[in-house]
Formats: C-alpha cells, structure tokens, sequence
C-alpha cells in the first residue's frame, strides 16, 4: 500500500468495481473527483495522503467555491458538487487505511455538518414544473421530460433506451376499462436489470418525436447531428428551459424525485416503489413517504392557521 500515500489510486477504483460493482461511469465519476483533489495537493506542494489535515482540507473547500464554473456561468461549485468531490476523497482515505495504514486520519469525517452529501430527495414543485413543461418547443424535449417524469429512470438509464426499449400493450385496468401501457427494461447501477412503465400520454408524446424522424437510428433520443443524444445533452436542455424560465438550475436527478414523490404522494406501496426505483436499500425509498409526510403537516398547519380564532 506504500503507492497509495502518493495518490496512486488505482486499487481503490479495482475495489470500486469488483467489490462494490459500481458502473464505469461511477468509476470515471470518483476517479475525476479524485484527480482534482490530486492537483489540489500539488498545488499546495504536497506529495503522500498523510499531509492531509483538517486545514489541507478547508483550503479546498475555499478552492472549490472560488473556482470557475463556466458550465452554469457562475463562479463557484455548488454545495452538492463540493460535497459529492469530499465524499470521494473519504471514502479513498478510508479505503487506504483499511487496506494497512490504519494510523492515517481522515479529517473528511470531521468537517461541518452542512459539507456532507444532503440526500433527502428535491422533487420539482408542481408550479415550477408546469412552467418549466410550458416553455418546451420541440417534439423531441417535450417526449424526453415526459419519459423521465412517467418512468423515474436516471439519466444513465434514459440514455440508454432504443426505439425498441419500450414494449406497448394494451390491457384492462381494474374498472374494465381498456388502457394502454408501456413498459422495458434497463440496465441500472450495478448492472442489474429492472424494469420500468410509462404512461400512454408520454408515449403519445413518443410517437409524435418519432413521426418527425427520417433516419435509422436506433437510439430513442437523437441530437441535432442525429447522434445518440449525450447525458450532458439532455442537462444542457434543462438547464436552457430554467435560464429561458428565469429559474436557477435545477439538476436533471430531481425529475426522479419528483416521480417518486408523485407517486407517495398517491399512496403507492413502499415496496413497489423500492422496485420501480431500483433502490438497493428500503431507507432510500422510505425517504420519500417521509417527505409525504412533511408535505401533510405544512398542508395541515396551513387550513389550521386560516381558520378563525
């Protein structure tokens, strides 16, 4: 492990994908994180993981929020973005003192409460969305947030489908009543296989993108080149119908939330949920029936405070 004090970190992205099978694009997405913290170290003239303290560690949190951001036009990494670069860091520290040194410090774990990874879900008010939606122009935008918003898959997952990934039915619903259903499979975090819905009025929105098209192009969403449409594509697009909007940024993610909060919100089971998800662990999901709650006790206090006396 001696290599390991000069931030040589390949053993640790080989633990990231063979022990906790993370995708490659996890893998791609710590090994960034933890090259920047390697030139940070540099810069400041530091050569092995033991010279890191709690100072080493506040002046690259002062870096990060006074670095340029160009991608959002504004100067500074959000607070989820330095949080996201210190986790990774951590979880690197931790990983080298497991594997021989247990006598290096972690100074990560000490830091301020307000510096560590917020993962309570954000879904998108239902205004802000509803306004968002009203400012598409095209076919394509309108049938991509669609498909996020009816299905809850990540970006990763979206980027994926085909023409093909999505099957169309039709079936009875539980009045007798005739409906029709989509439905596939992706390939999610850790390469496991899920499946997923969507409704009929995203793929009506669907078959409207896909009348447009001429080309062969198996991919689902294309780019202006009729191209795969990128991850950083489809962020872009939102990002320019919030600045159209006046919005900040929202992070194309909270559509997830928002899915899954829409369907807390209408009573879905826990478990179901957990499925639909393709949340590995049950506490992420209760997350959002916590919040379901939240949102009853703000709509209580609400009536309560406007009625007399």
């Amino acid at each position: 492990m001696k290599s390991e004090g000069k931030m040589n970190f390949g053993s640790f992205l080989s633990h990231l994908a063979i022990a906790k099978q993370y995708t490659a694009e996890t893998q791609k997405a710590y090994r960034s994180d933890l090259e920047q913290f390697r030139d940070f170290m540099q810069d400041e003239g530091l050569t092995r993981i033991e010279q890191v303290d709690a100072a080493t560690v506040n002046k690259y949190i002062l870096a990060m929020r006074h670095k340029n951001n160009p991608r959002y036009g504004r100067k500074g990494l959000s607070d989820a973005s330095i949080a996201r670069r210190l986790a990774a860091v951590s979880s690197y520290m931790e990983f080298v003192r497991a594997s021989g040194r247990p006598n290096l410090k972690n100074p990560i774990k000490n830091i301020p409460m307000k510096w560590r990874r917020n993962r309570e879900p954000k879904p998108i008010e239902e205004y802000t969305l509803d306004f968002l939606l009203s400012g598409v122009t095209n076919a394509r935008d309108r049938a991509l947030f669609a498909v996020f918003l009816a299905s809850g898959l990540r970006l990763s997952e979206v980027h994926q489908l085909n023409r093909d990934s999505i099957r169309v039915e039709q079936e009875l619903d539980a009045t007798g009543k005739m409906r029709t259903v989509g439905h596939g499979e992706v390939v999610g975090k850790g390469g496991k296989r899920r499946g997923f819905f969507v409704t009929e009025k995203a793929l009506l929105d669907l078959v409207t993108y896909l009348r447009e098209r001429s080309d062969k192009n198996p991919a689902l969403f294309l780019s202006e080149r009729k191209q795969r449409m990128s991850k950083r594509a489809m962020e872009w697009t939102l990002g320019e119908l919030c600045k159209k909007a006046g919005f900040k940024h929202i992070n194309i993610h909270r559509l997830r939330h928002t899915y899954a909060t829409r369907l807390a919100n209408a009573g879905i089971e826990s478990m179901i949920l957990k499925d639909l998800m393709g949340h590995s662990s049950f506490a992420t999901t209760q997350q959002y029936f916590k919040l379901t709650d939240k949102t009853i006790a703000r709509g209580y206090f609400a009536a309560m405070e406007s009625l007399p006396g």
